[in-house]
């Protein structure tokens, strides 16, 4: 057996029909397992390398740290924090924490884009619905919500527009 290696075939003239034909013309072997191991070690190593080569660079990446960034006092026992603006400032979307005071509470409010909350702490009285730590929630663009009240105070994660 010659054990020189075999410079590579170039199927691309080649149809699939006239593939089919000559891989059936073939008969199957067995590939002894160290064989079969190194090659696919080797297709395996060229998915991650193309792969690593898509993925973004760390520096795209953004993290917040919870002593960063601002809360801002939207109103007496309201506050909020941008974690990340998706492009159009505080008329926009926007990925934000909520942080309420127990008691409060205010009128309810519509939703300009979908709006997603996850509850990180306490509870939310969103008209007739109440969240507890851990509850997800989504209210379409155009929709409305009642008032809104909290008894112990809260925190959530909010991806939507600030309420107006």
């Amino acid at each position: 057996m010659d054990k020189r290696k075999k410079p590579p075939v170039d199927t691309s003239a080649l149809d699939n029909d006239v593939l089919e034909i000559l891989a059936s013309a073939h008969e199957p072997a067995a590939i002894p397992a160290e064989q079969h191991e190194r090659m696919r070690s080797r297709v395996m190593q060229m998915i991650h390398q193309e792969t690593a080569s898509k993925a973004p660079a760390s520096s795209n990446f953004s993290t917040l740290r919870p002593n960063e960034g601002e809360w801002v006092k939207a109103m007496p026992g309201a506050y909020f924090k941008i974690v990340h603006d998706h492009g159009n400032g505080l008329d926009g979307l926007l990925s934000y924490l909520i942080k309420l005071e127990p008691g409060f509470s205010m009128q309810g409010h519509n939703h300009p884009f979908d709006e997603e909350c996850l509850m990180l702490e306490g509870d939310l009285t969103l008209g007739d619905i109440t969240l507890h730590k851990g509850d997800f929630h989504f209210a379409p663009a155009g929709g409305m919500h009642g008032n809104v009240s909290t008894q112990q105070g809260c925190m959530a994660y909010i991806r939507g527009a600030l309420p107006v």
